[in-house]
């Protein structure tokens, strides 16, 4: 596994040598989660858990990483598939429901990223990964809509710190995350995920928020 993934990933040698064995719960498979995955495992990351519930329809053609013969499919199932198909070696664990209670607790190896649809599922998805048996390593939410996004890290996450990043789907921007959707951001949300793994990963410095909008192409940093 590892030569093949020393392959795959030789471009970026030097900018992350190894994933320290940490595993990826990908909480969402959509626009902002498959290509978040997508991303990191032509990195060489090589252990994922992949949550969601939905089958995937033809509008998440335009915005995720599926293709047309995907359609019907369980969105896990046609992940899991093609991070197989970019590195075959890779550990890909599938949970087609909701993850109100982990397989096991969560610690030092485990990275969480949020990219559902809704606030509320963000919240729900927090509040059963940040109880006290789970210390993560960190947590990413991405939060987009059409030309705008928005990313959360946290280290040593907690609930608390959460919640106090945490708005209503009522409270969002005029592009909450369940409006339109565009595939340069989706990929772009991808890319920071991605950069913010690599970032902490090497212990540079990563932005607890920022946000991103296509519009005036424009980054601001809110600490």
């Amino acid at each position: 596994m590892e030569g093949l993934t020393l392959q795959i990933n030789e471009r970026s040698l030097g900018l992350i040598e190894d994933f320290n064995q940490k595993i990826f719960h990908i909480l969402g498979c959509g626009a902002i989660g498959s290509s978040a995955s997508t991303q990191l495992c032509r990195m060489g990351a090589d252990n994922f858990i992949l949550y969601d519930l939905d089958k995937v329809e033809i509008q998440n053609i335009g915005v995720s990483h599926y293709i047309w013969k995907d359609i019907g499919k369980d969105k896990v199932e046609s992940l899991k598939r093609h991070l197989k198909m970019i590195n075959p070696k890779c550990d890909v664990t599938i949970e087609p429901g909701r993850f109100s209670a982990f397989v096991k607790p969560l610690s030092e190896d485990d990275i969480v990223i949020l990219g559902f649809d809704s606030m509320d599922s963000r919240l729900e998805a927090a509040t059963a990964a940040l109880t006290e048996r789970n210390r993560p390593f960190a947590l990413i939410d991405g939060r987009m809509g059409a030309e705008e996004y928005q990313q959360y890290t946290l280290t040593n996450p907690t609930l608390s710190k959460y919640k106090d990043t945490w708005y209503s789907d009522a409270d969002a921007s005029e592009d909450p995350c369940n409006a339109k959707a565009t595939s340069y951001c989706s990929n772009m949300a991808g890319a920071f995920i991605a950069n913010a793994v690599k970032r902490l990963l090497t212990e540079d410095e990563c932005p607890e928020e920022f946000h991103f909008t296509f519009k005036g192409l424009s980054l601001g940093y809110t600490r």
